[in-house]
């Protein structure tokens, strides 16, 4: 059986062509026939069921270089690197003045200068502003129009520009900047905005004042609190969850301790939990001889010390309930907190924020020099929660992501969640054994996939089997954690397909 003739055009998911692949009475007939479709002049698409707006986007480039041979991504766009976000992408044209619009995507031409020597290529032949002439050119004042916003930066937006690009350049970036804007200046014939160019490279470098009304990156910076600004937007969708949560969770609303917890068996199975989910393992009665008796092993001083030190941290009475509203409150019982649950390994600078960048496989937390400042700005999204099991879940994220130390960083997320719920005489939160990877990939889809519902869900139900143990009675204790399957390993669980059952 003879095979079909091959088409002139590509049938690849997601893709687009142009007219020249077939005479115009061809591609005409096939748009009748609805094998092909029109996405702008010139430019069509054998994809029938993609998102207009979405193959619009994913085949920007191709489409700009098509309509505006020799453009240029310029402006708030190249700033932004060429992202569409705004829902406008702005290019200089030789060729055209007016406005694109493609779907959801306008593509906004202005006159421009032609391409300097170093401003880079760019993808389907186009080429891309350099950081200097990104600077140069942003600095001209534009306005907003027909609601999108302006087609430059504000001043407060690059100078918070300048302190993202900072971070992912050399060290030497920002002096190399400055010289070559100023060369930026002079080619493109905008001399004036030379002392604009050094008041705010000058403001980031640390070299010169920055003005009352920075942007908040460089104010932040000018005050020694620089902050990660991509964890920052996820504390923030983190908080309008807890602040709000979805009707889909069914989230107790409300689950009190039990009177005069602190002198129950709570403490030290608290204790116990949190350094097992770290890999630091005793059995039951060598971790309850340790706390009872204050007595470090000798065979294990080390393990020891971290669940002495956990006792001591989630038991102390003036730990057990403390919580931050405060900057100062936040980092002096993180301190508190660290110096007791490390205590026992001097080689991991108890109470000293860490100093190298630390990871989990290959995911990256904050950078050392970004800590204190990320720590900071969660705090306000903190104290504006609810108090009881919103604040508890966003400070045991909070530290969870920044991961402010070397070591121990778990333990004290975990202590100070539940002083957010003691605080407010609720219920605990202890994570047992047989919970360890429900609660860690609750944490991963979290911090990778903005999954706050199963975060939220799966600390909820490991806070009603905390709510429902008898801890007073100690031995109905040993009882409910074996029937509740609480000592069971957690994937050994997950393989025989049991979970955790609340007491």
């Amino acid at each position: 059986m003879p095979r079909p003739p091959a088409l002139p055009w590509p049938t690849t998911r997601g893709s687009v062509f142009f007219g020249d692949v077939a005479p115009d009475a061809v591609l005409s007939r096939a748009v009748a026939a609805g094998r092909i479709r029109r996405v702008a002049r010139g430019a069509y698409s054998a994809d029938m069921d993609a998102d207009l707006t979405d193959l619009v986007i994913r085949n920007r480039w191709a489409l700009v270089a098509h309509l505006l041979p020799e453009a240029m991504i310029v402006d708030r766009s190249a700033a932004d690197g060429g992202s569409p976000e705004t829902g406008v992408l702005t290019v200089a044209s030789p060729i055209r003045r007016r406005d694109i619009t493609l779907a959801d995507l306008v593509i906004s031409p202005r006159e421009g200068h032609r391409p300097l020597a170093d401003d880079p290529p760019w993808a389907s032949g186009l080429r891309i502003s350099s950081d200097a002439r990104t600077l140069v050119d942003n600095l001209a004042p534009s306005r907003s129009r027909q609601g999108r916003p302006p087609r430059t930066l504000t001043l407060s937006e690059i100078e918070d520009w300048l302190v993202r690009t900072a971070r992912r350049r050399p060290g030497s970036w920002l002096l190399d900047l400055r010289a070559r804007a100023l060369e930026v200046c002079d080619q493109l014939g905008v001399e004036d905005r030379r002392p604009l160019v050094e008041d705010l490279v000058g403001a980031v470098a640390g070299t010169r004042e920055a003005r009352p009304n920075a942007g908040r990156l460089l104010a932040a910076r000018s005050a020694g609190r620089e902050y990660d600004v991509d964890r920052v937007k996820r504390f923030d969708e983190l908080a309008a969850f807890l602040g709000a949560p979805s009707a889909t969770v069914d989230l107790p609303t409300s689950l009190p301790a039990l009177p005069d917890e602190d002198t129950t068996s709570l403490p030290l199975f608290e204790s116990y939990f949190s350094n097992f989910i770290e890999g630091t393992e005793f059995a039951i009665p060598e971790a309850e001889e340790i706390v009872l008796s204050g007595e470090i092993p000798v065979d294990r001083p080390e393990d020891a010390h971290d669940i002495l030190g956990t006792y001591e941290a989630v038991a102390a009475l003036e730990l057990r309930a403390a919580t931050p509203a405060t900057p100062d409150d936040l980092l002096h019982l993180l301190d508190l907190r660290h110096r007791l649950v490390m205590g026992g390994r001097p080689d991991k600078r108890p109470g000293t924020f860490k100093q190298k960048p630390n990871q989990a496989g290959s995911y990256v937390f904050v950078a050392p020099e970004l800590v204190e400042g990320t720590l900071v700005e969660g705090l306000k999204r903190l104290v504006d929660l609810p108090p009881g099991l919103p604040r508890a879940l966003f400070e045991l994220f909070l530290i969870s992501e920044v991961h402010p130390f070397d070591d121990g960083n778990g333990r004290v997320a975990r202590a100070s969640m539940c002083a957010q719920l003691s605080a407010v005489g609720q219920a605990r939160i202890v994570i047992p054994i047989v919970w360890r990877n429900e609660y860690m990939t609750a944490l991963r889809a979290l911090s990778r996939d903005s999954r706050s519902d199963l975060y939220l869900r799966t600390l909820s139900f490991a806070w009603q089997w905390t709510a429902a143990m008898p801890w007073h009675d100690r031995a109905a204790v040993d009882g409910y954690l074996i029937r509740t399957n609480a000592l069971l390993d957690s994937t050994d669980a997950e393989r025989l397909g049991v979970r955790l059952e609340l007491p």
